[in-house]
C-alpha cells in the first residue's frame, strides 16, 4: 500500500509505504503523486516513508518505475524507515544510482523532520 502523506514542506511530495506493494500502488498512487508535484513545482523533492515492508507482488510497476523518465525532475529522495532495511535500502540505492541522477538519503523514523528538511534545500 502507498498513500500521500498530505502535509508536507514546499516543493517537495511525501508517501507512506506500507505492507506488500502493487502494480496499483504505482500507477495510481505515487506516479500521479509525484506528476503532480513536478507540474507545480517543476523540480519536487520526495520522501518514502517505509514501514512493515513486505515486497511487491508480481508485476512490471517496479521496472516501469525505476526506469520512470520523469526522474530528472526529482532532484532528492528521501527515504525514511521504522527499522533496519537494509536489503531493502541497499536496492533501493542501486537501482538510483544505476538508472537516475537522484541524490538519495536514508534516515531512521525518528530523524524524519531532518529528512523533510533536506528535500526542501536546493540542491
Amino acid at each position: 500500500m502507498i498513500e500521500e502523506i498530505s502535509v508536507h514542506p514546499p516543493k517537495t511530495i511525501g508517501f507512506l509505504v506500507k505492507g506488500r506493494l502493487t502494480e496499483e500502488d504505482y500507477t495510481m498512487v505515487l506516479i500521479p503523486g509525484i506528476e503532480r508535484g513536478i507540474d507545480e513545482f517543476s523540480k519536487v523533492g520526495v520522501l518514502l516513508q517505509v514501514e512493515d515492508f513486505k515486497g511487491w507482488t508480481p508485476g512490471g510497476a517496479w521496472e516501469d518505475f525505476k526506469t520512470w523518465p520523469k526522474f530528472r525532475h526529482v532532484p532528492k529522495l528521501a527515504m525514511v524507515s521504522d527499522k533496519s532495511w537494509d536489503e531493502f535500502l541497499t536496492m533501493m540505492s542501486q537501482v538510483f544510482l544505476a538508472f537516475t541522477h537522484t541524490e538519495l538519503r536514508f534516515y531512521r523514523a525518528e530523524r524524519i523532520a531532518e529528512a523533510w528538511e533536506w528535500l526542501g534545500t536546493e540542491k
